[in-house]
């Protein structure tokens, strides 16, 4: 098992909480210097397609990027947003790893990570059924982030209405933080460790 995208993650991870914790104590520093930054991030890796994209041709524009939004004034949003950006990059790490547990074991499983997990915990050690229950979670959350507006739906509350008591209500709005993810990568790490 290649745990490189776990560990890439979490080094991600780490390093997105030391930035905006830094970002926050200096109040995001000198915000007109944002182009610059981002011409620099230009130079953080090679430059250009690998692909001939449609894209390529289009003009970048000329006007100077600016924050339309102080990330002093808005950083629980900001927040937020990379808390769920780092939610769905989870679930596509979980689901590509579990693919690859499925091709070496000669099983399928249904397209969506759901499934995979169902299938997978065939083998699972009864004591880590909390791990099955946290990658459940996992997708559950992500489905309330991105398809629901950020409130629990009758199809992300059938996920983990099995062992979450009492279960979000319909219109719930989710709330996480960062622990959460710590939590979440331990549930994955051990599920996917025992069911390989």
């Amino acid at each position: 098992m290649n745990w490189d995208r776990i560990n890439v993650w979490t080094n991600t991870l780490y390093t997105l909480v030391h930035s905006l914790s830094i970002a926050r104590e200096q109040s995001f520093g000198d915000l007109d210097t944002l182009a610059d930054r981002i011409r620099e991030a230009e130079t953080w890796l090679p430059t250009g397609w690998s692909y001939n994209s449609a894209l390529a041709a289009q003009p970048m524009g000329r006007k100077k990027v600016t924050y339309r939004r102080d990330p002093n004034k808005h950083f629980e949003s900001i927040v937020a947003q990379v808390l769920q950006m780092l939610i769905q990059d989870l679930v596509v790490i979980l689901d590509g790893m579990m693919d690859d547990i499925l091709a070496a074991r000669n099983e399928t499983a249904g397209q969506f990570p759901q499934s995979k997990v169902e299938k997978l915990a065939t083998h699972l050690d009864p004591k880590y059924e909390w791990a099955k229950h946290g990658c459940l979670e996992l997708i559950a959350v992500r489905n309330v982030m991105c398809h629901a507006g950020g409130c629990w739906n009758k199809r992300s509350i059938r996920i983990v209405s099995n062992f979450v008591n009492p279960p979000p209500k319909q219109g719930d709005q989710l709330r996480l933080g960062f622990m959460q993810l710590f939590q979440f990568r331990n549930a994955i790490r051990t599920f996917l460790n025992d069911v390989k």
